[in-house]
């Protein structure tokens, strides 16, 4: 917090410097300068890979209090889902098949993701959206970029830069669930002396379509930049905290038939009399500093440096209640009190992070004549503690208020750097090369929360080239082909669960995949484009979801030698009746196979008992587990079939309309390709309406009206899968998850803009 303060002040002290000076920078070199910020880490229009880019006027349609996942629906290959229902509260997205902790995702070109779980929290940072300038999501393993390694996607997003005259925005939106949504943003536009205040506050309440759903949510972003003709320096600060009731443990198929599809089971626990109740502060909570520092300059008319500093400050927790679990579960001895021995009792426990995020980055990006040549690097330090607390026990003889019973850290340190080339051989064909090295080092320490020590050191080197050549057949059509290769390291939750089943590097390797890519486009003036794009994802030693969560909703992941994911990519945008419709549409028809997959599930001793069997290992005691050989199957999560499209109407300038469907194909929970472990497909619609009074007394005023899942579909987007065998019959049982999403529902959004 020390650092965060020195910053704020810095930011204070600077704002003498809006003095007088002399002409105000010229706004097209603005806008090149505010480029050049995420210009390293972003496809080009000759860059021979399937990518997609989401303007400001674009996020603005779509952003009614939902999460950047919700907002990116329109994506190819896309699916997004929430955990509350609702896309307020804690939401994500696969992109291709793959997960959220495979997506690479930058703010102004320094990385998101955390070191650890390798994932964005985009409930960690609620309305981000509202501060967005654009969006780039480049779909495979794609350019280089900084950061965690991209093996299914990328997502590059920048923040809005300065305006060129001062202004003042305030939004409020209300809908379905209680959801309020509130910002307010304004800035002083760039001054004669080149600097720019900007700030922007967001409030998101709600209560989710679940039960215990709710979210509480609030953001600062404040930017303060400096433009000359030649350059731009930018200090920026974003704050999150969400407060957000816990829904990961989804609700199994007997409790949606008798409670209902909103159910949720979170914090039940039964009093002494045998009485149902629900623990009122079963949250989880997190709050995020951000802060970086642009610099970017053009050191003549061919060269140009970017340069970057980024602190990320992290504290969170869960708070559980848990019911009749053992006091040795903690590393406590049994608890007498009055006169009576406890062995077992309820608990309230907490599970706590603390982190520090350090990066700096450089770029360089030399363009002359045919040439377009980038060198970027990267170092980043990570440091962050776990452990836990427990705030009440029940019984208690004289166990001290929030007693600590286990804490471990975990220390990361990247060093990358990648140079990519464009070369324009002629006025046809566009050369591309990129090559990046990644060094990590990651050490655990200490215990983890069931008491075992993790302590461990892991190192990690990676070589990953990538080439393609774009074609140019004409004005109108394109051709592109492209091979990639990346190479990641395993999440922190892996390497743990290896550790513990006696394994450790060996047990959990890293993952390797070549991606080819060959794709056709088509544009024309009248605003017509068409895409194709075929993909092969040749894995080795995929991570691939279990099914299983662990006690904290964390997926659990494994090895699986030889898979793949293979697909066509169509796309097309078709204006017609003088350009008042327009007709947008994308689908993905896909395999993903896992080769000779083995299945293997724990061991019980019965189902009466369902004591744990163990067995003797080098020493080490671990779980018995059974195996079943089946063949090729399907990869979790992994629908054959997506699609969107999209109808919009604007018959003026002021007024537009938009119906929007999206369809997912039926998904395996987990990798067993067992229809008792899926969801089916589903198909939902959205419809928007939207009105702007471009001038009136306070402003500009814009309405927006959206209702969601039009046709009243009951559906679910995600769920979760387990089974576990018996020893002493062969017999099995499955354990099943579900997240329903929302009913029909509604939003209404207004903003005056000044």
């Amino acid at each position: 917090m020390k650092k965060v303060f020195i910053l704020t002040g810095l930011l204070a002290l600077n704002l003498s410097l809006f003095a007088q000076a002399d002409e105000q920078p010229d706004s097209l070199k603005n806008v090149q300068l505010e480029e050049v910020v995420v210009s390293a880490t972003r496809a080009g229009k000759n860059t021979p890979m399937a990518y997609s880019n989401v303007s400001q006027s674009d996020i603005k349609k779509e952003n009614a209090a939902k999460n950047i996942p919700a907002i990116l629906q329109n994506i190819p290959s896309l699916v997004w889902f929430s955990e509350d229902g609702s896309g307020v509260g804690n939401t994500s997205m696969r992109i291709r098949g793959t997960d959220a902790t495979r997506i690479n995702v930058t703010l102004n070109g320094m990385p998101l993701n955390n070191p650890e779980s390798q994932e964005v929290y985009w409930v960690n940072l609620p309305d981000l959206s509202s501060s967005l300038q654009s969006i780039q999501v480049q779909r495979g393993v794609g350019t280089s970029t900084n950061g965690a390694a991209a093996f299914g996607a990328s997502i590059s997003m920048k923040t809005v830069g300065a305006r060129s005259e001062a202004y003042g925005e305030a939004s409020t939106s209300i809908g379905s669930y209680n959801t309020f949504s509130s910002t307010i943003a304004a800035g002083t536009g760039i001054l004669k002396n080149g600097l720019s205040l900007d700030a922007r506050y967001s409030r998101n309440l709600g209560d989710g379509y679940i039960r215990n759903g709710f979210v509480n949510h609030g953001n600062l972003h404040v930017s303060l930049s400096h433009y000359t003709d030649n350059q731009l320096i930018k200090l920026s600060y974003i704050n999150g905290r969400q407060k957000t009731g816990i829904t990961w443990e989804g609700i199994s198929p007997e409790d949606m038939e008798k409670h209902g599809r909103r159910y949720n089971p979170a914090g039940k626990y039964k009093d002494d009399a045998g009485n149902t109740h629900y623990y009122g502060n079963e949250t989880d909570n997190y709050f995020s500093h951000i802060v970086q520092l642009l610099f970017t300059r053009e050191l003549n008319k061919y060269l140009s440096l970017n340069a970057n500093l980024s602190y990320n400050n992290g504290f969170g927790y869960y708070e559980n209640y848990r019911q009749n679990r053992k006091f040795s579960d903690f590393g406590l001895q049994p608890q007498v009190v009055n006169g009576t021995t406890y062995s077992r009792t309820d608990f309230i426990r907490q599970k706590l992070m603390r982190n520090d995020f350090y990066v700096a980055n450089l770029a360089l990006t030399y363009t002359k004549n045919a040439l377009n040549w980038i060198f970027g690097g990267m170092y980043s330090f990570y440091d962050g503690d776990h452990y836990g607390k427990l705030p009440w026990i029940k019984h208690n003889q004289n166990i001290q208020k929030d007693y600590e019973w286990y804490r471990n850290v975990g220390k990361k340190g990247e060093f990358n750097f990648f140079t990519k080339v464009d070369y324009q051989l002629n006025e046809k064909i566009s050369l591309f090369g990129d090559i990046q090295y990644r060094n990590i080092n990651y050490r655990f320490s200490g215990i983890d929360d069931d008491m075992v020590n993790i302590t461990r050191d892991f190192k990690y080197n990676f070589f990953n080239p990538k080439a393609g050549v774009f074609y140019r057949i004409d004005n109108y059509n394109n051709l592109y082909a492209s091979v990639a290769v990346g190479q990641r390291e395993p999440l922190r939750t892996d390497l743990k669960e290896s550790i513990k089943g006696g394994g450790g590097e060996d047990r959990i390797k890293p993952e390797k995949m070549i991606d080819y890519e060959l794709g056709y486009r088509f544009s024309n003036e009248n605003g017509v484009i068409l895409g194709v794009n075929l993909y092969y994802m040749d894995y080795k030693n995929q991570m691939v979801q279990t099914g299983k969560l662990n006690n904290v909703g964390y997926k659990l992941m494994e090895n699986v030698k030889d898979s793949y994911r293979t697909g066509i990519e169509l796309e097309a945008s078709v204006p017609f009746i003088n350009n008042k419709f327009r007709f947008d549409a994308n689908a993905t028809l896909s395999q993903n196979k896992i080769k000779n997959y083995t299945a293997y599930f724990d061991l019980y001793d019965d189902n009466e008992n369902w004591n744990e069997v163990y067995i003797e290992k080098d020493g080490n005691k671990i779980r018995k587990q059974t195996s079943k050989e089946l063949g090729t199957t399907n990869i979790s999560y992994s629908p054959d079939v997506t699609g969107t499209a999209s109808l919009t109407y604007q018959p003026t300038s002021a007024l537009s309309f938009n119906l929007l469907g999206k369809y997912v194909g039926k998904q395996y929970l987990d990798n067993t390709s067992d229809d008792a472990k899926s969801i089916n497909g589903y198909f939902v619609s959205n419809f928007s309406a939207g009105y702007t009074f471009n001038k009136t007394p306070i402003g500009k005023v814009a309405l927006q009206v959206f209702v969601n899942n039009l046709f009243n579909k009951e559906y679910i987007a995600n769920g979760w899968a387990a089974t576990e065998a018996f020893e002493k019959d062969g017999s099995s049982v499955n354990w099943i998850g579900y997240y329903p999403q929302a009913t029909r529902n509604y939003m209404a959004r207004v903003t005056i803009s000044f």
